[in-house]
């Protein structure tokens, strides 16, 4: 989970920067509408995707990482494991989870009380449509209030505060609030909020947020200004921007970003803008070389091993290898003592093997192995060797381990495949 967290806001920082560069000042509206939301979801499923192998470079990312290191008569020996990994690893889920449930509850919340807020509206005024000679979608439904409520639209459901408007102005919000109707932007709001909650923890994905909604207003502003004047529409954002008489158009944008909106109307659209777009395709094809797996390729961890014995007598091997060995459990295994005292046991039993000394042979064994349901170590295999002396020193010490404290599976002792890498590393 913290691989995916980490390379969702990396992509989401990268094609955001992207859009900030090329698309923002642009007035490609409706293409940088789709791009940013493209730009969330993509970011949030690519990690997951398996691409086929020979697409994928290498990487070692799926190693366990090395956690001990010990010095032996003048080597250097590290021994590492699962137990700290695993760890971390059932904490994260909890903290993603916590965060995930807080903010689809604000989002439901906000929906819901906006929900419940039109719904009081609708019942206590008169309800308006097309029909009743309004500008407003067919399926839109209007409510005109008398005082300076802030006009906003919700799904197809518009509202206005009429006090001191003109016909003029009255006019232009109706025309800016149904291309937020006919648009649908709502439901876009819906979506990335939606996915914002998935990917809490991304900052860009709030920026992103943030900038489709200033999209949808360049899009409502570009729609008035098709139709009405530009003086009398800029003079209504300007009041607005001053708090000199008049209602809301903003649909809850700050006045802040007005500057921005009358800059976006002054701006033309560029010939060759949307060409601009197709610069985020060698961003993604990189994101999708690095980050996606290799399909069918599974991490050092998590690769099944065949279960031959190597320390056991056969009968017992055989007896004990028809129960399921599980590569995660709930209570993972744990060397009695805990960690200090695996690396202590590691430095009291590593020997570096003269023969690989005196031949200057370093590197990484991998030792797989089951932990018992009674915690006794057996089945162990390497399963990344290094030289022959240096892959028996290491299969030796891992086979002559006292019993660990077994894993468990809501409270009952399982079978734990258990691989640890060993360094040897001369100094």
């Amino acid at each position: 989970m913290i691989r995916w967290m980490i390379l969702s806001t990396l992509a989401t920082g990268l094609l955001y920067a992207l859009y900030a560069m090329l698309l923002r000042r642009d007035r490609w509206l409706q293409l940088s509408r789709w791009y940013l939301m493209v730009t969330l979801a993509f970011s949030l499923v690519f990690p997951l995707v398996q691409l086929p192998a020979a697409l994928v470079p290498s990487s070692p990312t799926g190693e366990p990482a090395v956690l001990l290191t010990l010095t032996l008569d003048g080597a250097e020996v590290a021994a590492g494991g699962q137990s700290l990994g695993f760890r971390l690893n059932d904490a994260v889920p909890a903290v993603y989870l916590f965060g995930l449930v807080l903010t689809l509850a604000l989002l439901l919340f906000q929906l819901a009380v906006q929900a419940v807020a039109v719904l009081r509206l609708w019942r206590k005024h008169t309800v308006y449509t097309a029909a009743d000679g309004y500008l407003v979608p067919k399926d839109a439904s209007l409510v005109l209030l008398p005082d300076d409520t802030a006009p906003y639209s919700f799904f197809n459901h518009i509202v206005v505060g009429t006090r001191d408007l003109s016909d003029d102005e009255l006019r232009c919000i109706l025309e800016h609030e149904s291309l937020h109707v006919r648009s649908r932007h709502t439901l876009d709001l819906v979506a990335v909020r939606a996915l914002c909650c998935a990917v809490w923890f991304n900052p860009f994905a709030w920026l992103v947020a943030n900038e489709l909604r200033a999209v949808h207003e360049y899009q409502a502003d570009g729609a008035v200004l098709a139709t009405h004047g530009r003086e009398g529409y800029l003079g209504l954002l300007y009041r607005e921007a001053t708090g000199v008489g008049y209602g809301h158009i903003t649909n809850n944008f700050q006045s802040i970003n007005l500057k921005n909106r009358i800059a976006m109307m002054n701006r033309k659209k560029t010939r060759f803008g949307a060409w601009k777009a197709v610069a985020a395709l060698p961003v993604v094809a990189v994101l999708l070389m690095v980050g996606c797996k290799p399909s069918g390729e599974k991490s050092v961890d998590q690769e099944e091993i065949p279960f031959e014995s190597s320390n056991v007598d056969e009968s017992a091997s055989q007896d004990v290898n028809t129960e399921e060995v599980v590569s995660i459990a709930e209570v993972d295994p744990e060397f009695p003592g805990g960690i200090e005292a695996l690396y202590k046991y590691m430095q009291d039993n590593v020997k570096y093997p003269e023969k690989a000394k005196a031949g200057k042979i370093e590197g990484r064994v991998i030792v797989a192995f089951v932990i018992e349901k009674d915690g006794s170590v057996t089945n162990a295999k390497v399963v990344r060797g290094v030289s022959d002396e240096i892959d028996a020193e290491a299969l030796r010490v891992v086979s002559a381990m006292p019993k660990w404290k077994p894993g468990t599976q809501q409270g009952t002792p399982v079978r734990v495949q258990y691989n640890l890498p060993i360094t040897f590393k001369l100094q």
